[in-house]
């Protein structure tokens, strides 16, 4: 049986499905789902007449439409409400929670607003280009039709972001990482492309072998093909600064640093490791122990990167649990989520992953790299077949 909550939580549903579509979605109506047998209906006659009166009230004050079935409780026949119907929006707003009725305003507003702005444009491009504005604040937005004022009339091709003629906007407004921001930017203006001039990928790596430890780091900016030539054979890609710096000495190895989700934009810059890879060339990816750190290595091997993991599965979980934390970066409390269908993901890794996303039968959701003493990172990778030195001798 729906209780005023549950209903007004389906209508806000509703309400938030279609806040960004021309569809006409209502009336709309809920069931209260009665208890369907007598026996049923005559254990819970309290709690059935307290619901029915509780819905009555909500229903009157909000506007919504009742349909009712004659049912016998007690002896006595009751007209019990059995369906809410939301006959349109305005109700609608009413019934639903403050919160997502203030999101399908403020919705609806950036709707009209772009509709007088930019009435020339299809009126679906309107609402894509509305929809991906949803996690803009208001001040962001003012600014993206300001933006897209200014691009329907100016040619930009060929400029860096930042380089944009533009007062009031930070350096990074447009970067590459904002392609939902320069998508709707786009539309806005009847643009297929803004054919900004992005700046470069760039890739950092350093030499673990012996004989080459010593030279500076590199940063590749485009693709470096000298992998191969110096015998490149072994490949670490990590995640944390501080592992990258301290990785022991690898014969004919190479340490990467991924850097978070800028190592899927950036390995195609070692092209050793794609079209020009070596037959024996072996690739361990180790990363965070959470659901990002997963998410960027499905996306790795989805690239192409035949690559295996390294201390990311429950049993590596298990050892160095107690290191885990239940904050983020940037010490904010992390939130389970839904776990995504990741291809990229072998069984072992998979079972670690939908555990640190929902929190099932773990204490933390995030183990961060750097707790993992690099002794027993250099023996787990000796293990693998890597040729780990120690005073110039591979680690047996």
């Amino acid at each position: 049986m729906r209780t005023v909550r549950d209903i007004a939580a389906m209508i806000g549903e509703r309400l938030s499905a279609s806040r960004y579509t021309a569809d006409d979605t209502w009336p709309y109506t809920a069931s209260v789902q009665l208890p369907p047998r007598q026996a049923d209906l005559e254990d819970t006659a309290l709690a059935v007449h307290a619901n029915n009166k509780e819905i009555r009230d909500w229903t009157a004050r909000t506007g919504c439409e009742t349909t009712v079935q004659r049912r016998l409780i007690g002896g006595v026949t009751v007209d019990l409400i059995s369906n809410v119907t939301v006959g349109d929006e305005a109700v609608a707003l009413r019934a639903a929670d403050r919160a997502t009725s203030a999101e399908y305003r403020r919705a609806r507003r950036r709707i009209e607003r772009i509709h007088n702005r930019f009435g020339h444009i299809p009126a679906s491009d309107a609402l894509a280009a509305a929809r991906m504005t949803d996690a803009e604040n208001d001040v962001d937005f003012k600014l993206l039709l300001h933006v897209a004022d200014y691009c329907a009339s100016h040619d930009i091709a060929g400029l860096r972001p930042r380089a944009v003629p533009l007062a009031g906007f930070s350096a990074k407004w447009l970067d590459r990482k904002k392609m939902k921001r320069r998508r709707a930017v786009e539309l806005l203006c009847g643009k297929s492309s803004l054919e900004l001039d992005d700046r470069p990928q760039e890739l950092r790596f350093r030499h673990l072998d012996p004989s080459r430890m010593q030279l500076p780091d590199m940063v590749a900016v485009r693709p470096w093909h000298d992998g191969a030539g110096l015998g490149i054979r072994y490949v670490v890609i990590v995640e944390n600064k501080d592992t990258y710096q301290s990785m022991p000495p690898i014969r004919d190895g190479l340490c990467v640093f991924g850097s978070g989700k800028a190592a899927v934009d950036g390995l195609t810059l070692l092209p050793c490791l794609f079209d020009e890879r070596p037959s024996d060339l072996r690739v361990a990816y180790w990363g965070d122990m959470d659901s990002a750190g997963f998410e960027i290595l499905s996306a790795v091997r989805q690239l192409g990167l035949d690559c295996d993991s390294l201390f990311m599965d429950r049993a590596a979980y298990d050892r160095y649990g107690i290191f885990g934390t239940n904050h983020d970066q940037h010490d904010k409390p992390l939130k389970r989520q839904q776990p995504k269908p990741l291809s990229g993901l072998r069984d072992d890794e998979r079972e670690l992953y939908e555990a640190l996303c929902t929190g099932t039968d773990i204490p933390y959701l995030r183990l961060e790299q750097e707790r993992i003493p690099l002794c027993d990172a250099a023996a787990a990778l000796s293990a693998m077949g890597f040729p780990v030195m120690t005073d110039g001798v591979a680690v047996a």
